[in-house]
């Protein structure tokens, strides 16, 4: 391996929230990989074999940013060379890899213990410019100055509804069972 573009993955791997022990908090492992030669899907795939994930569960990929103080995620392989790059200098990545479940919705690591974030800091609210303040007066107008006093559930009351006259109705007849045209 090139020593310029080997990395050291300290990667945390995190079980589905729904199955997982109490007790542990992740699975931490390292990786040494070629940035080169690596792509997300083998990367995963990887990982995946030396640690399977339960029935139908996926893999989601982040790592820590210290830069922006955040966890970026990694879907693509671009984004995996964007983490690559901006690791160059220490060439160690902090990985998390958590399984969930593909129904559910994934809920991104946004802080962890021992790595400042950004989620902790409040920001100072904005005042807006005059420019944006008319953009914005302009965009939520009422269209019907007539219904201004109207609520939200109430608006439907004084749509005209058109009757539909060109109804086709096909009857249908039972055998045996089935359901034919007649």
């Amino acid at each position: 391996m090139d020593p310029n573009s080997t990395y050291l993955l300290e990667i945390k791997l995190l079980g589905n929230p729904k199955k997982v022990r109490k007790d542990v908090r992740c699975f931490c492992f390292d990786k040494v990989v070629d940035s080169d030669t690596t792509n997300l899907k083998d990367l995963l795939d990887e990982i995946t074999d030396m640690y399977p994930p339960g029935y139908l569960e996926v893999a989601h990929v982040q790592y820590y940013d210290a830069d922006l103080k955040s966890f970026p995620v990694v879907n693509t392989d671009q984004e995996l060379m964007l983490m690559f790059q901006k690791h160059i200098d220490s060439k160690v990545v902090h990985m998390f890899i958590a399984y969930s479940d593909p129904s559910g919705c994934y809920e991104p690591i946004i802080e962890w213990e021992g790595y400042p974030s950004n989620s902790n800091q409040f920001s100072e609210p904005t005042i807006p410019s005059s420019s944006t303040q008319a953009n914005e007066e302009t965009s939520t107008e009422n269209p019907i100055t007539g219904n201004e006093h109207v609520g939200v559930d109430e608006e439907g009351l004084y749509l005209k509804i058109n009757p539909v006259l060109d109804l086709a109705v096909v009857a249908c007849k039972q055998k045996t069972g089935l359901y034919s045209r007649g």
